[in-house]
């Protein structure tokens, strides 16, 4: 866990950030913290979502107060988590909920600074920047989710998400 969310931070800062896409930057962080969500469960997303938004709040150059990354990353790892039964998810409701989690991303994160008096907070570049943030990640779920997946099974296979999402034997 802690490696893949290490790789897609120093993905998200020296790569993804440089490439002059439109809009936002593509948020591989928030990507990797839902996938490690919907393969591990709700606890195990919340404390991968913390640890992510942590480091993303201590990176250079982050210009968000510190704790506002990890709250956020944290909300959205445990809600992740809980979305759906896992024997119900399919491709297009595992995008959805990718594109969702980086558009909330992107609100709350920009809601919370302009809340605390960030005067970076551009509020007429927001509705722009969520729904590039949704679209960048909708493009990558099809990529990071399948291989976090992967990822788990091979590495822990003793986590099996039960019915109602929690962790169980399988």
């Amino acid at each position: 866990m802690a490696s893949a969310i290490t790789f897609a931070l120093v993905l998200q800062l020296s790569v993804l950030s440089r490439l002059g896409l439109p809009g936002a930057t593509p948020d591989l962080l928030v990507v990797t913290v839902v996938a490690l969500a919907l393969a591990m469960g709700p606890t195990q997303g919340a404390v991968a979502g913390f640890a992510a938004g942590a480091l993303l709040d201590i990176a250079p150059p982050s210009d968000t107060v510190i704790g506002i990354n990890s709250i956020v990353y944290l909300v959205i790892g445990y809600l992740a988590g809980l979305a759906l039964d896992p024997r119900d998810r399919t491709v297009p409701i595992t995008i959805g909920i990718v594109g969702l989690s980086t558009a909330g991303a992107t609100l709350a994160t920009t809601a919370l600074s302009g809340l605390l008096g960030n005067p970076r907070v551009l509020w007429d570049q927001v509705p722009s920047l969520t729904l590039s943030s949704a679209l960048y990640g909708v493009l990558l779920a099809p990529l990071v989710v399948p291989t976090i997946a992967w990822i788990v099974r091979r590495v822990t296979p003793e986590v099996v998400l039960d019915r109602v999402g929690t962790p169980g034997l399988g």
